[in-house]
């Protein structure tokens, strides 16, 4: 029986490791003009919503290809999340000047807005990665996942936010951090995240599927 060093577990996790990092750099590298994160970030999801499906094919064609192809509404999008983040965290850091309950209050929806915010964030690119929609159906489509989807949603910004905050902890693991996010850390959030939008991929694939099967039936 002949061994295939390609079949072996290790050399494919070595292989997947070592897409992970290129993917990394090279979003790092295309969101340098910080304009282009939008763009930068649907091209990851783009080729790693294939590789968690175990399609990868040629991860720098892939990446440029969409890069490219989705430069245009992925910009307008990030441009409007940034926009919107910026009115949210001012009214958030207004009301944190305001007494008593009035304050409390207002914090607290503000800052409810922010976690719907960052959830619609993390959902609008890999739904333009995934699907050929216009700017409004992407952000109505992200919103209702956000809902709808509520505990996906929470799990995936608690692996956004605990990332960053356990980055930030202190001095020390701010340290062992910094080496780690040029490394491969934007990719591997990217990665688990996007096992989990599989998931919820899945589901409206498996209903489009059943529809067109009953539509060709009648």
């Amino acid at each position: 029986m002949r061994f295939n060093i390609t079949d072996n577990v290790i050399v494919r996790a070595l292989n997947k490791i070592c897409d992970m990092i290129c993917l990394n750099i090279l979003w790092l590298v295309c969101c340098i003009p910080i304009i282009t994160i939008g763009a930068s970030t649907t091209a990851l999801y783009t080729v790693m919503l294939k590789i968690v499906k175990n399609e990868e094919g040629y991860i720098f064609r892939g990446f440029f290809k969409a890069f490219k192809s989705n430069f245009k509404q992925s910009t307008i999008m990030w441009v409007i999340l940034v926009v919107l983040g910026i009115i949210c965290w001012t009214d958030y850091r207004v009301a944190g000047v305001m007494p008593g309950t009035v304050g409390l209050v207002m914090r607290s929806i503000f800052l409810l807005m922010g976690f719907v915010l960052l959830s619609v964030m993390i959902y609008v690119f890999p739904l333009t990665a995934r699907y050929e929609n216009s700017i409004r159906a992407t952000f109505r489509n992200a919103l209702i996942l956000t809902v709808g989807k509520f505990p996906y949603s929470l799990l995936m910004v608690v692996v956004l936010v605990g990332s960053v905050i356990i980055s930030l902890w202190n001095t020390a693991t701010l340290m062992f951090a910094i080496p780690l996010w040029f490394l491969i850390g934007s990719s591997l959030i990217a990665w688990i995240n996007s096992y989990i939008l599989r998931r919820i991929f899945m589901v409206f694939e498996e209903d489009d599927a059943v529809e067109k099967s009953t539509e060709e039936e009648e």
